[in-house]
């Protein structure tokens, strides 16, 4: 009886086993999807037109930090109405340390770039806006204003004639530059076209 009872239980423990084998093992339930993600969108404007209005305003302040302020506010907004503003000021502004400043912010923006302004500053009554027009004249390196530039090589001040050469000698590089860019997109182009003539000869 107890090899009786001895067999039946290792035929079940046998047959557990083959049907273990048989039975593919269940596979883990899959992770759930994480959300899809959401495309950030560009947040509201913080400021109206009409506030927006208000700050340009401010450019014609008494004081000159709260009128430098007001630039920089704008500049950050990316006012499409600054260019214009700033030309004004560079013509306009009673001081010479906020013109200065307002030169280097036009040539650091192409969307400010306003040559006209730039040009005005070489007339101003402060040597040093006149350098920092001429230094920004030379970095855009815009040969169209070399007539202008070309001008001041008669200013007072040597330091202003000094820094007018140098805005001559940007624009002549300027244009090697370019010359030297037009020159090798032009001999990659040859040897394009040499190769696809001999590609199709063969």
């Amino acid at each position: 009886m107890v090899k009786f009872l001895a067999l039946i239980v290792v035929l079940a423990a046998a047959a557990y086993l083959a049907r273990q084998r048989k039975t593919p093992p269940v596979a883990p339930p899959l992770p759930a999807e994480p959300p899809a993600a959401l495309t950030p969108k560009d947040p509201n404007p913080v400021f109206s037109e009409s506030e927006v209005q208000k700050v340009r305003q401010s450019m014609t302040d008494s004081d000159p930090g709260v009128r430098f302020s007001a630039v920089q506010l704008l500049y950050n907004l990316h006012d499409p109405k600054l260019g214009p503003l700033l030309e004004k000021m560079i013509a306009e502004d009673p001081d010479p340390d906020i013109r200065i400043k307002i030169v280097g912010m036009m040539k650091g923006r192409e969307d400010l770039i306003r040559l006209g302004g730039l040009v005005k500053g070489l007339s101003d009554y402060d040597k040093n806006v006149r350098i920092a027009s001429l230094a920004a004249l030379g970095e855009i390196g815009d040969p169209s204003v070399t007539i202008w530039v070309t001008a001041v090589l008669k200013d007072a001040e040597p330091e202003v004639r000094i820094a007018a050469l140098q805005a001559l000698g940007r624009f002549q590089d300027k244009r090697k530059e370019e010359f030297s860019a037009l020159a090798e997109k032009l001999r990659k182009d040859y040897e394009e076209a040499l190769r696809r003539a001999a590609a199709r000869q063969r």
